[in-house]
């Protein structure tokens, strides 16, 4: 059950990434630039292939140029 409901979790959050970032007219890979991530990290998260360290969701919340609360409002 708790493998079922991480993978929603992450599911839900990478759809928001990517509903963010296209909001703000930025590339996978220009979003992985601005947090100094490879180019492919962004798509790994939007695609629930990766978890994510608490420090690289707040450097994707400000490149993204909102609140930490804005990036789990979903």
């Amino acid at each position: 059950m708790a493998k079922k409901m991480d993978k929603i979790f992450h599911k839900k959050f990478g759809q928001r990434i990517r509903f963010l970032r296209k909001e703000k007219g930025l590339t996978q890979e220009q979003l992985s630039f601005e947090i100094d991530a490879d180019n492919s990290y962004i798509a790994n998260i939007e695609n629930a292939h990766r978890d994510i360290p608490l420090s690289r969701v707040n450097k994707i919340a400000k490149a993204l140029g909102i609140s930490l609360k804005d990036l789990f409002d979903y």
